[in-house]
């Protein structure tokens, strides 16, 4: 969807989910246009290296 784009980005710059709209810092629940489906958006740390600043090619 495209009302979780700018959420999955926000979560990326570490910030804060509440700022929006969300029950806790990682965590918002998000409702389909048509009212039949919610979605939950949940950021969980993995702990692995970070894709950007890791050495993938080298």
């Amino acid at each position: 969807m495209i009302i979780m784009f700018p959420m999955m980005e926000e979560v990326r710059s570490r910030g804060d989910l509440k700022k929006i709209g969300g029950s806790r810092k990682y965590c918002k629940e998000v409702v389909s246009p048509d009212g039949c489906v919610m979605f939950r958006l949940a950021a969980i740390k993995t702990g692995n290296e970070n894709f950007l600043k890791g050495k993938f090619f080298d």
